[in-house]
């Protein structure tokens, strides 16, 4: 990921899928196509830059240039000052040119000390799903504005989740939520302590957002080790790298964070 806003060449290079000039053979009438690349300039216009892309694998070679593609977007005073905040709140736009995705606008926090990227779940706001039948650059905007002006209240929610300590039966708990989400228990024997591994001084405590890191990064960057139930072998995880699969487990498991401040600090609510 990079600390300036990457060009639009260095975009292409990342992810040309962002830069498909025509949508997948087969499409519909219906289907107006829309390429990324042509919202890039409303995201910088309202002070929002891309500073990570990505694309999707694809095993059909006919899907290659229209898959699946993420980008992340920063706004202009985090990257002018860098090292103000711990963490940042950024904007996620995920899209296809292969009818597989709409245009999606979510929101995201950023934390320096372990460069995790932690998704909102959309019930939580006005969420934004933007079809390419019937699309606008206004639409866009909307999206925006609408991700942008929840940013305050998330970030109370993070202040929260920083108040809070968990004891270790209830870190444990959380752990062992985030292996039901990342594993098939059926399958899978995953002791949650391989959730909670400190790797560095500072996610060395017990605050339910410490702690929601260090199980989040292990979840998402893999290395959490277990064993097949039925065959006794040992097992290693992998990255999560599908854009689809990285983004649904952070919404579950922030999801399952807001839960559990819930539970220990139920009378203290998000205000409306």
């Amino acid at each position: 990921m990079s600390k300036i806003p990457l060009t639009d060449a260095q975009l292409k290079a990342a992810a040309p899928s962002i830069f498909s000039e025509t949508p997948i053979e087969g499409v519909s009438d219906k289907y107006a196509f829309v390429p990324t690349y042509s919202i890039l300039d409303t995201f910088r216009q309202a002070g929002y830059y891309p500073i990570m892309a990505s694309e999707s694998k694809v095993r059909n070679s006919d899907n290659f240039g229209y898959q699946k593609h993420i980008i992340q977007f920063r706004s202009i005073d985090n990257l002018l000052r860098p090292d103000a905040n711990e963490e940042y709140a950024d904007i996620v736009l995920t899209n296809s040119h292969n009818r597989t995705s709409s245009f999606i606008v979510d929101l995201a926090f950023f934390r320096i000390v372990c460069a995790n990227m932690l998704v909102v779940p959309s019930h939580t706001f006005a969420h934004h799903s933007i079809i390419h039948s019937g699309f606008n650059l206004e639409k866009v905007g909307m999206a925006i504005n609408e991700v942008t002006s929840y940013m305050p209240r998330m970030k109370q929610e993070i202040e929260k989740f920083k108040s809070i300590q968990l004891s270790p039966l209830e870190q444990h708990s959380l752990a062992n939520a985030a292996i039901d989400i990342r594993f098939d228990k059926e399958t899978h024997l995953v002791e949650a302590q391989e959730l909670l591994y400190v790797h560095r001084e500072e996610d060395d405590d017990s605050s339910l957002w410490t702690v929601f890191n260090r199980v989040q990064e292990a979840m998402i960057r893999g290395g959490v080790r277990g064993h097949n139930r039925f065959t006794g072998k040992s097992f290693t995880s992998k990255a999560i790298t599908a854009i689809d699969a990285n983004i649904k487990l952070n919404k579950e498991l922030f999801s399952t964070v807001q839960m559990m401040a819930d539970l220990k600090a139920p009378s203290f609510l998000m205000a409306a």
